[in-house]
């Protein structure tokens, strides 16, 4: 693998197949650890990072083709249309950086909802940042054990846990205002 990802634009070559993989919401865990094995963790973090929020992308513009072509019912989607307008960043930034959930529905959802797609793609990136860095490690060789695991684990619970309280007390303070204005 070491000797193939050695060649003169490999990273390029792999990238379409990355964005692909990252589009149709497949374990960006398992990329991750392949990328690590074959680029090492600098390059393995951009190119994962470039995957997936371009990936990221093409599941939200399947969500705005799909919201434009046949328009659902919001009501499910109105939490995070609310807040997702009111804060974008916020908002995907938290769920991203949660250690479960489908990144697939989360693009699609984002896409119906209308987000700002700058925004949705930048807090895509950064959110998949803790994880990626985790699994192209344990990629590239570097042993984490169950205690730096479990460490990690807490951070990201910890610091989700936070931008939700973040993002849910913005959210109630501007309800706060429009009701005050009504």
């Amino acid at each position: 693998m070491k000797q193939w990802a050695g060649q003169p634009h490999a990273a390029l070559h792999v990238l379409p197949l990355a964005v692909l993989y990252c589009a149709f919401g497949l374990p960006r865990q398992a990329l991750c650890f392949v990328l690590g094995a074959g680029f090492g963790v600098g390059m393995g973090l951009v190119e994962v990072s470039l995957a997936y929020g371009a990936g990221a992308l093409l599941g939200y513009g399947w969500g705005r083709f799909w919201q434009r072509r046949k328009p659902v019912e919001r009501e499910p989607l109105r939490w995070l249309v609310r807040v997702g307008r009111q804060a974008p960043f916020r908002t995907v930034l938290c769920v991203r950086l949660l250690p479960v959930g489908s990144a697939l529905l989360v693009s699609v959802a984002s896409g119906m909802a209308g987000l700002a797609a700058g925004r949705f793609v930048l807090a895509t990136m950064l959110g998949g940042l803790p994880q990626n860095l985790i699994f192209l490690l344990a990629g590239s060789g570097v042993e984490l054990r169950h205690g730096w695991a479990l460490v990690a684990a807490a951070v990201l619970v910890l610091v989700s846990a936070g931008l939700g309280g973040w993002v849910l007390r913005g959210f109630r303070k501007e309800m706060r205002k429009r009701d005050s204005r009504a």
